[in-house]
């Protein structure tokens, strides 16, 4: 049974980054190719949260063959032998190592699946209708060359840009023209802002 009490707690959510926002997706909806473009620490200790906060859970029953088929060729892939070695070379022993206790903690082995609960995939559906809303408002400013409200709303929904290119929401090339209609060079803007996380990048090129 799921814990709605710690689900709905704002104190879990108020936590939660621009990056973890795309790691729910990307458990969600098994977004291989996004996933491995995430630090591995990083990786856990989103799950970790979610883990936390009722959002997800260990997948206890046998997956749909799609899904196995999918995951198998994912790890029988170039791609994900290469990530392997990357994560190997790049992960310290501390971080191996805080990968380890969070996997202890959480009772999970490494190969072990986990799948959102029906509070976490109402939580991101609730998050996805938002962010569509958000990137209409984007739309509307830039349209309107309203520099000061466009530029106002980038800030207030910063948190949300990652998960809007990682999603499909948003355009790279119309993305990039709205700093163009604010007169603001968009990397400077982006180095500056810690609160967007630098994944969703990829998707202006």
């Amino acid at each position: 049974m799921e814990n709605t009490d710690k689900s709905n707690s704002e104190e879990f959510i108020a936590k939660f980054t621009s990056l973890d926002y795309v790691v729910l997706s990307c458990m969600h909806y098994t977004d291989l190719k996004t996933m491995i473009k995430i630090n591995a620490l990083d990786l856990v200790e989103s799950c970790e949260k979610f883990f936390d906060c009722g959002y997800m859970k260990k997948m206890n029953t046998e997956p749909p063959t799609e899904l196995k088929n999918k995951i198998q060729q994912w790890l029988d892939s170039i791609e994900y032998r290469q990530y392997t070695k990357n994560t190997n070379e790049i992960l310290s022993i501390t971080d191996k190592e805080k990968i380890r206790k969070i996997y202890s903690k959480l009772e999970l082995k490494p190969h072990d699946l986990s799948e959102l609960t029906n509070t976490g995939i109402q939580f991101l559906k609730n998050k996805e209708i938002e962010i569509k809303k958000q990137w209409e408002i984007f739309m509307k400013f830039n349209n309107k060359k309203d520099a000061i409200n466009l530029k106002k709303s980038i800030d207030e929904f910063a948190i949300s840009i990652p998960l809007m290119f990682s999603t499909g929401v948003a355009d790279g090339k119309i993305f990039s023209a709205m700093f163009k209609t604010i007169n603001v060079g968009m990397y400077d803007y982006l180095s500056e802002n810690t609160i967007i996380h630098p994944i969703f990048l990829d998707y202006l090129k």
